[in-house]
């Protein structure tokens, strides 16, 4: 079968660069596939994950990324606007040249496109890596608000309903967002590594990872980690990551006296090797569109303390099994349960081996297997 991903770039740091070549090189192992990533933007920026050679990458050269900081929001989507032209073109040439049997929009620039190219012989799929309305519900701005809902208007109403299948990654998203669409399927994400050497649990540390940025809510878990401190002095918060609020993490970690406590330790391109070092994994996000750094750290063997934000970590944990589902900024609560977990070594050990065995689900050869059989069933219809 012949499969195409299309996005913007594997070589930012974000979770449709970091989770579509783990699929791209599953999927290029199973004989009879021949796989292809279509991206825009490779020009420069670190690749969390490398394509596997059997994977064909081909970069369109359109890049909407030039320039991006040093404009303004609405010059960059003026911008974007005129790239679209050049790349739809160029999309639509190579598309006809591998005649593939799927083509999957992961959601960036060729969304719009997908469904506009006139006559095709190819299946169009489109993945959804957020929560439905995240643009829209969490913009900080009213501007940013009301590009979010009309985005969302045109989005759902005019162009997602003419690809053949939806795929979202958790129930959650699905029962609750999707309800009277009969053409959305859930797959989840894949675990990107398999993680050998777990953690024993038995550090004096807590982690967390992600983007320096408000839906992450690092801020809450700065004020929860200040409380378990009060009673565990001797415990450490790292928090993996970079963004544009890291001044200000910093700042509030230093008004309360945590710089000692609370790390603020950038990105890493290595997360397996940080995760194995800690005992505890903490989760404090918004909305998320799957949480993936969850089943990653439950396959380093981590009992995970998340809040019950949508959509994912309520598909992900079993409360009171392999973690613990917290009501979104129930600080308190928060910290009795990372408490919890510090002061009963054995309860950390068995949440860590029902982690272990929670995250096989996700392997990505299993995923890889749930999208071939979707796959069939379009191609099929």
């Amino acid at each position: 079968m012949k499969i195409v991903y299309c996005l913007n770039s594997i070589r930012f740091l974000g979770g449709i660069q970091r989770v579509t070549p783990v699929k791209a090189n599953a999927l290029a192992e199973i004989p009879g596939n021949e796989v292809y990533v279509v991206v825009t933007d490779n020009k420069s920026g670190p690749a969390i994950h490398e394509l596997s050679p059997k994977v064909h990458l081909i970069d369109l050269d359109i890049n909407y990324y030039d320039h991006n900081d040093e404009r303004s929001t609405l010059v960059n989507m003026i911008v974007g606007l005129a790239k679209g032209i050049p790349h739809k073109r160029a999309l639509k040439r190579v598309l006809r040249q591998i005649d593939p049997d799927v083509v999957i929009s992961t959601g960036t620039s060729e969304k719009f496109m997908l469904t506009s190219m006139g006559k095709r012989t190819w299946k169009i799929i489109r993945e959804f890596h957020n929560e439905r309305y995240y643009r829209s519900k969490y913009a900080r701005s009213r501007f940013k608000k009301l590009i979010g809902k009309l985005s969302d208007y045109y989005e759902f109403n005019h162009v997602d309903r003419k690809f053949d299948r939806i795929v979202v990654l958790t129930q959650e998203d699905k029962e609750t967002n999707w309800i009277g669409w009969d053409n959305v399927t859930v797959v989840p994400n894949p675990v990107a590594f398999t993680c050998s050497n777990p953690s024993d649990v038995s550090e004096k540390l807590v982690v967390s990872s992600g983007r320096y940025h408000h839906v992450k809510n690092f801020a809450a878990l700065i004020r929860v980690f200040s409380k378990v401190v009060s009673k565990h002095p001797d415990w450490v918060l790292k928090i993996y990551g970079d963004g544009e609020l890291r001044s200000s993490l910093q700042s509030q970690i230093n008004d309360l006296g945590l710089q000692h406590n609370v790390l603020l330790m950038g990105f890493s391109n290595a997360i397996d090797q940080e995760l194995r070092q800690a005992s505890i994994f903490a989760f404090s996000s918004l909305v998320e569109g799957f949480a993936l750094v969850i089943v990653e750290a439950m396959e380093c063997g981590l009992p995970v303390v998340s809040y019950q934000c949508p959509c994912g970590p309520k598909d992900i944990i079993t409360d009171g099994k392999d973690g613990f589902l917290i009501p979104v900024n129930d600080e308190q609560l928060m910290a009795e349960r990372i408490c919890t977990l510090i002061e009963d070594e054995e309860l950390r050990h068995q949440m860590s081996i029902a982690a272990r065995k929670r995250a096989k689900d996700y392997q990505a050869d299993s995923i890889a297997q749930q999208w071939m059989k979707l796959f069939n069933e379009v191609v099929n219809n």
